[in-house]
């Protein structure tokens, strides 16, 4: 199939008995229904049809290797800035029994790298926005961590939160 990207061999990531699993365009019926319940069961998200809605931007998934139980999903809405430029909107949530220190940079990492893959498509994202909506983020070696994943600091939204970018192209 000339629409699947070819992904390097870290396209799934594994961290104790949990794996990062690259699936932007190719989340199955069965696995966006797993992701809604996800997110309505661990209150990330409380509206059905928002769930539903962000379950087709989903890029990468956090599974356990065993049951296929997901932990943790990391969304990327493709929007178009002010120059009619694509960009990606990253959000992330794991669930907290699943917060092990080093999973959030593991999905990161091989959201990132799926993009990475993708940026010589035509009309692909060159970068990658979030806005850091969790005190700890914000905290001095969480943004240094930022940083080592290719984020540097973009702005203020009018909220206050801090918005950084990664450049895909460099």
């Amino acid at each position: 199939m000339d629409s699947m990207i070819k992904m390097p061999s870290a396209s799934v990531a594994t961290l104790q008995n949990l794996q990062a699993r690259w699936v932007f365009g190719n989340v199955s019926d069965m696995l966006r229904q797993q992701i809604v319940e996800f997110w309505l069961q661990e209150g990330a998200l409380t509206n059905p049809d928002e769930a539903w809605r962000r379950s087709f931007e989903v890029a990468c998934v956090l599974q356990e290797m065993e049951s296929g139980r997901i932990a943790g999903a990391c969304t990327v809405a493709i929007l178009l800035d002010d120059h009619g430029a694509s960009f990606g909107f990253v959000r992330l949530f794991i669930r907290p029994a699943s917060r092990l220190l080093g999973l959030n940079v593991r999905l990161m990492e091989t959201m990132i790298q799926g993009f990475k893959a993708m940026v010589h498509e035509r009309g692909a994202p060159r970068r990658l926005i979030v806005t850091l909506d969790n005190h700890k983020i914000e905290r001095r070696a969480a943004q240094r961590i930022m940083g080592r994943l290719g984020f540097v600091h973009a702005g203020k939204a009018p909220s206050g939160k801090f918005i950084m970018q990664c450049n895909l192209t460099s």
